[in-house]
């Protein structure tokens, strides 16, 4: 047989032990995958409103009379956008190892984000920001929709800078999936504004105070203000490393005067990156592993002297101790670990991926599992999706560390969605208490089913990516490939652009599992 003469082929004894859990996982995967779209299917259908062009996200769904009211505000509709792109991560991931799946799927999907990400701009709007170290006009997003495009009011606390760090971040991936440059572009816009909240300005030792206010329109610093932008710093770092482009950059030198001057894109991001980390790690991290919500002001009135902001004091760090504002350091860190190799990075994800479970989970002996703290009812309060934050931080840092918790954490999210979707399943929609059910509740909210739709999706996309780092290589035909042996995953992740259509015929073996290519 010919193609057995061009591979060096793994032993069928090796094979089999792991045959039968090879096969399971990958049932398991699809399955999420299933669920995922079929919790999207279901919320876009019963929340997002509108036409094409003039989409938007009712907030609250009610399961029972099919009731909806307002428009969401653009955080939730971030949670949607971050949903479809999980959508079309999984499936991108099953398709390696189970090719021709979810074909048509992928165009639905793609097709959805592409309307989500447009009608953003009903959030938009214009105005000039009086900064630390410079006075200029933005564009950001606005936490409330406007009725018109770009028309949105982003004057003081009418925006926030972690709703613009979200954004940046799934506009990213969108543009990983997609290759469109114009969300890359506007991803950058977003990072670039966030630096410019960078309380600049230096202390008597000439140290930078450092951190990022809430808004604009706030004085206190908080975790979900600074943690959230290291992540898509360092991928933007990555993304620009080695073009060459360049960015102007504001900040105070030594004597307070404010400066500019031109630096290179992905230098500055992954500085930005690691000064960020640094920052809340001494300012807002608790010495455990996990972090407080926020330091508050002062003084609450802006202070703008001279056409600049100017610095305002905070108190020590309080609060609560919210899973998300863990979740973006434990995720940032195993990022920023992954660009720079810093040692004292890893040592922070080992310790906060150990924390992280006890701390915001509690043990369910009835279930044999872990189950994360939520909220009394839908209506009030985030924890489903900063759950969410978290579970994906646990995956981001597997690569880095892997131990018990965050195997323990990945079975909880497994089992937690898989009985709420077998027992207390309505119209493909799951309760916010996800092992107890809806109670008397009959309301929910999209913002929580699209995170459910990421979880399922994320976890679909984890066993398959599992599944192709196993046994990673494949020894090619030596008569014609110059002896070169390839990576299944390089080979997947296209690092071979000269083998896209001459990949040797072989035996290519992912995981556990065998995939056969004989042109």
């Amino acid at each position: 047989m010919k193609i057995l003469d061009l591979v060096t082929i793994v032993s069928a004894m090796l094979l089999a032990p792991f045959a039968a859990s090879a096969q399971s996982d990958e049932e398991i995967g699809l399955r999420n995958i299933d669920r995922a779209i079929a919790i999207a299917d279901a919320t876009w259908s019963k929340n997002m409103k509108g036409s094409d062009t003039n989409l938007y996200m009712a907030d609250v769904y009610d399961t029972v009379d099919g009731s909806v009211s307002g428009p969401s505000d653009v955080w939730p509709l971030t949670a949607a956008i971050e949903a479809h792109c999980s959508i079309l991560e999984a499936i991108e991931a099953a398709r390696k190892v189970v090719p021709g799946v979810y074909e048509e799927e992928s165009g639905i999907y793609s097709h959805r984000l592409e309307l989500l990400i447009d009608n953003l701009e009903y959030y938009r709007g214009t105005y000039r920001l009086q900064s630390y170290a410079s006075n200029r006009e933005w564009s950001p997003y606005a936490v409330p929709r406007a009725s018109k495009r770009g028309a949105a009011n982003v004057t003081g606390i009418l925006n926030v800078y972690d709703d613009q760090m979200w954004l940046s971040r799934e506009l990213i991936r969108a543009y990983r999936l997609t290759g469109k440059k114009e969300y890359l572009e506007l991803a950058t816009y977003l990072a670039d504004y966030v630096i410019d909240g960078w309380d600049c300005w230096r202390d008597a030792d000439g140290n930078e105070y450092g951190g990022i206010t809430w808004g604009p329109g706030y004085n206190s610093k908080h975790s979900c203000s600074n943690g959230p932008i290291i992540q898509p710093l360092v991928w933007l770092a990555e993304i620009y490393a080695g073009t060459g482009e360049e960015m102007v950059y504001y900040y105070r030198d030594v004597n307070n005067n404010a400066k500019k001057e031109m630096r290179d894109r992905s230098e500055l991001y992954l500085e930005f990156a690691k000064k960020v980390y640094d920052w809340q790690k001494a300012k807002l991290g608790d010495g455990t592993g996990v972090y407080w919500d926020m330091m508050g002001a002062v003084k609450g009135e802006i202070e703008v002297y001279r056409g600049y902001r100017q610095h305002v004091d905070c108190h020590g760090p309080g609060g609560t101790f919210y899973s998300y504002n863990t979740g973006t350091m434990l995720g940032g860190g195993a990022s920023l670990f992954k660009a720079t190799g810093d040692a004292g990075v890893k040592a922070d994800v080992e310790k906060t991926s150990k924390v992280a479970l006890s701390k915001f989970a509690r043990y369910v002996r009835k279930h044999g599992v872990y189950e994360f703290s939520t909220d009394k009812d839908a209506l009030n309060g985030f924890n489903t999706w900063f759950n969410n934050v978290l579970m994906r931080a646990y995956v981001d840092a597997e690569s880095v560390i892997e131990n018990s918790s965050a195997l323990n954490t990945f079975k909880a999210f497994q089992y937690n969605l898989d009985y709420a979707f077998d027992n207390h399943n309505r119209g493909d929609m799951l309760p916010i208490h996800l092992l107890d059910g809806w109670g008397d509740e009959t309301k929910t909210k999209g913002f929580h089913q699209f995170t459910f739709v990421s979880q399922y999706a994320l976890l679909g996309r984890r066993l398959f990516e599992r599944s192709m780092s196993g046994i990673d290589s494949v020894a090619a035909d030596k008569a014609d490939s110059d002896d070169k042996v390839y990576t299944v995953e390089g080979i997947y992740k296209g690092r071979y652009d000269d083998m896209k259509d001459s990949l040797p015929c072989g035996i290519y073996v992912v995981g556990n599992r065998k995939i056969f290519v004989d042109k």
